[in-house]
């Protein structure tokens, strides 16, 4: 009897060991591209930020181009993988941003 409980016990052991394994495994992993996207919406928003604490652009402005990047964002994050257009097309619509932070 203890003999089979033991191995129950370690078979039971060694399953959910595998199940964890699995779902670590499963866990997706950003491309640079992707990640390079999301760092410079990231920094963008805190210029967006720090000008609007400044002064130098309104708060409608800084609305504005917050939302802009937060459509960026969501572009970047809905592809599970980003191709070299879409890096491209994301990081122009980053450099329109980033124009009009400074004017």
């Amino acid at each position: 009897m203890n003999l089979k409980r033991t191995a129950l016990v370690l078979i039971l052991g060694a399953a959910s060991f595998g199940a964890m394994t699995a779902t670590a495994s499963a866990q997706p992993v950003q491309q640079p591209a992707k990640q390079e996207v999301l760092a410079r919406v990231h920094h963008q928003r805190q210029e967006i930020r720090t000008a609007e604490r400044r002064g130098q652009i309104s708060p409608m402005k800084a609305h504005r181009l917050l939302a802009a990047d937060r459509h960026v964002a969501r572009e970047a994050r809905m592809h599970g993988r980003l191709t070299r257009v879409e890096h491209r097309r994301l990081n122009r619509e980053e450099n329109r941003i980033h124009r009009h932070i400074q004017s």
